[in-house]
């Protein structure tokens, strides 16, 4: 019997101490204070302390799945990221990440995300980032987006976005609401909806339905409501607006405004530009500087310098330097400083000297003419030649 009581006593003291030693654990241990020390603010209980240290990114092969993998090489059939994805150096058929997929390099055929899709250097087919696709080098088939594509050097098919950005671009087609090459475009095809543009472009066509520009173009077509260049080499520039800030070389520029030169129009303040071309064809044909082709056909014509060709054909032709043409066409006025040509003709046809004809209701030559005035009313400084009108005014007459 005392036995038994020495027992239950060893177990209730057993029990006690376990208790207790519970009751004590849901404190945190305190250590005794230093003399002089500060006393640390207590931590609230509900705030877990944080000592996990990131995980090392590690090698993998053939097939991984996570939540947010970090892989220095992965080698194999794919990786599957529930949020996001890292991998240093991926060689297989492809990454996939709900959230964002990154890669240092990736060679495989797709980097597949539903957000965004990163790589620092891609090769392969696709990269194909929902939202937006990133890389500094590409070199494959497409990036692909519904939101927008960057790429500091693309070399592949085509890039196809809302808002598609590249620093190079050699390709295929650059296709997307907004369109911009930074450097170098070569490729066939650059379409902007609103609006794109290259540095120097060298390809077919640039195409859109607001603004196309290059600093340099060479091409077959620039076509835009507002087609923009510094120096256009092409077959054909046709906008509502067709501007070129230098020159212009090739075929035909169209448009309701034709420009060349800086100088706005009516200006006649810089004389920088040059055209050199067959035709300039629209209502006002603006070349502020100097014009050789075949004509100028417009509502109003002018050359601010000197124009070289076949004729100037428009309700007002004008020419503030030397004119060399068999025909200025005004039907209005035609006007040149110097003349040197057929004939002027035009309601009001003027020049200060002139090589040929004059024909109009008025026609001056306020220095010299050498050759015909045949109109209403005529009148030269010196004439060599003939004047027939009902009134024909010359100081000399030889």
């Amino acid at each position: 019997m005392r036995r038994h009581h020495q027992a239950f006593g060893l177990a209730t003291a057993s029990l006690l101490l376990l208790m207790s030693s519970l009751a004590s654990a849901d404190e945190p241990p305190v250590a005794p204070a230093e003399p002089g020390a500060m006393e640390a603010a207590p931590v609230p209980r509900d705030v877990p302390l944080s000592t996990e240290a990131p995980a090392p990114a590690k090698d993998w092969y053939v097939l991984y799945a996570g939540v947010r993998p970090r892989l220095a090489t992965f080698g194999g059939i794919g990786t599957f990221s529930l949020a996001q994805g890292r991998v240093h150096h991926f060689y297989g058929i492809g990454t996939f990440a709900t959230v964002r997929q990154d890669a240092g390099v990736h060679v495989g055929i797709t980097e597949l995300s539903l957000g965004q899709a990163n790589a620092e250097r891609f090769y392969g087919v696709a990269q194909l980032g929902l939202s937006k696709n990133l890389a500094g080098r590409f070199v494959g088939l497409t990036q692909l987006s519904i939101a927008h594509d960057d790429a500091e050097s693309f070399a592949g098919v085509t890039q196809i976005a809302t808002y598609d950005r590249a620093g190079d671009f050699t390709g295929l087609a650059q296709i997307g609401g907004w369109g911009t090459v930074e450097r170098d475009f070569v490729g066939a095809l650059q379409l902007g909806l609103v609006h794109d543009d290259a540095d120097t472009f060298r390809g077919i066509a640039q195409l859109s339905l607001g603004h196309a520009a290059s600093r340099d173009f060479g091409g077959a077509l620039q076509l835009a409501p507002y087609a923009h260049t510094d120096d256009y080499a092409g077959l054909v520039q046709l906008g509502v607006l067709s501007a070129d800030d230098e020159r212009f070389s090739g075929g035909l520029q169209l448009g309701l405004m034709n420009r060349v030169g800086t100088g706005g129009a009516f200006s006649h303040d810089s004389r920088d530009g040059s055209f050199a071309g067959a035709a300039q064809i629209g209502a006002l044909n603006w070349n502020d500087g100097t014009f050789t082709g075949l004509t100028q056909i417009g509502v109003l014509n002018a050359a601010t310098d000197r124009f070289t060709g076949l004729a100037q054909i428009g309700l007002g032709s004008a020419t503030s330097g030397a004119m060399w043409a068999p025909l200025q066409i005004g039907a209005a006025m035609a006007y040149a400083r110097e003349f040197h040509g057929v004939a002027q003709i035009g309601t009001v046809s003027v020049a200060e000297h002139s090589d040929g004809a004059q024909l109009g209701v008025v026609n001056v030559s306020s220095d010299d003419q050498n050759g015909a005035q045949l109109g209403v009313f005529d009148y030269s400084g010196d004439i060599h030649g003939a004047q027939i009108g009902l009134v024909n005014v010359a100081e000399k007459v030889h």
